[in-house]
């Protein structure tokens, strides 16, 4: 089965669309109904066999009509102002909030406002103020850090778009307990994005680390070979482990340090929905044990 997946023009949030019978392109844009934001329109991005289970379903309507173009423009119009004009009623107010973007959706009934602030702000009095100057229903919506580079889009530290913008469908948990399984550098400012956070293109490199959770801790005293050797880094870019044999460093390949079959534990980490870690803690002794071959 395939999926067409869809970008929303505000927050660039990858959704799906559903009920659509006619043949779409890369780029077009269509109008759908949302349940947040009734008619409103998105940008295809394309057919996929994976599905999203967390992506918001989009219904089809129509592909964009030339009196839908015209209407969407005079929206932005309209958001360009509500933007400026929340701005200044925002510093009026002294209210400790960031104002990323404004957007009106097709059917004009409502004005989004996407913000971010380190604590929870009273906007009461804003939303007044703004309803009567627009004559519309008002939707504050607060969002974090990674939402707001999402929203604004930016440059990563790598020179590109940040991944968020170009292909992610979500957002995974990254720590740097990642950094320190990586065998990178333990200095987070070097591996923090645009959004303060750290990049997530690491969550990228997580299964191919998955082999560490075989081993036990580093400087562990480990039978190999009839000899006592001590472990001190496992790469499984290179598949080496690097370990201490009467006083000298030696790299052995992974695979004549673990028991046969060991591939089908890995199998099982992959499969078993994100559980790895918990798994690497409740069970060292096991894991010990595959390591002492």
């Amino acid at each position: 089965m395939n999926y067409i997946k869809v970008r929303s023009l505000d927050t660039n949030k990858i959704g799906i669309l559903v009920g659509c019978g006619e043949p779409l392109s890369r780029n077009d844009l269509i109008v759908i109904d949302s349940e947040e934001k009734g008619e409103d329109v998105v940008r295809v991005l394309g057919y996929s066999k994976e599905d999203s289970p967390s992506a918001v379903r989009y219904k089809f309507l129509r592909k964009l009509t030339s009196r839908d173009r015209k209407k969407m423009e005079r929206n932005e119009k309209e958001s360009r102002k509500a933007y400026e004009t929340c701005r200044e009623k925002i510093k009026e107010q002294g209210l400790e909030m960031h104002l990323l973007k404004a957007y009106v959706p097709l059917n004009s009934k409502k004005i989004f406002f996407y913000y971010t602030a380190e604590e929870r702000v009273d906007f009461r009095k804003l939303v007044r103020e703004l309803a009567k100057i627009f004559r519309k229903r008002i939707e504050m919506r607060q969002v974090g850090v990674r939402d707001a580079v999402q929203i604004l889009g930016w440059v990563g530290l790598c020179g590109n778009i940040p991944c968020c913008i170009k292909f992610m469908e979500s957002f995974d948990s990254i720590s740097l307990k990642d950094i320190e399984e990586q065998n990178l550098p333990l200095s987070p400012s070097k591996f923090t994005g645009p959004c303060g956070r750290l990049v997530c293109c690491m969550s990228f490199e997580k299964e191919n680390y998955l082999i560490k959770l075989l081993f036990p801790q580093k400087g562990t005293e480990l039978c190999f070979g009839g000899k006592t050797v001590k472990l001190l880094e496992v790469d499984p870019l290179r598949n080496t482990a690097v370990i201490e044999v009467e006083e000298r460093r030696k790299e052995v390949p992974i695979g004549e340090m673990l028991p046969e079959g060991y591939e089908r534990v890995l199998d099982f980490y992959r499969n078993c929905g994100g559980c790895p870690r918990r798994f690497a803690v409740e069970d060292t002794a096991e894991h010990e044990t595959a390591a002492h071959g």
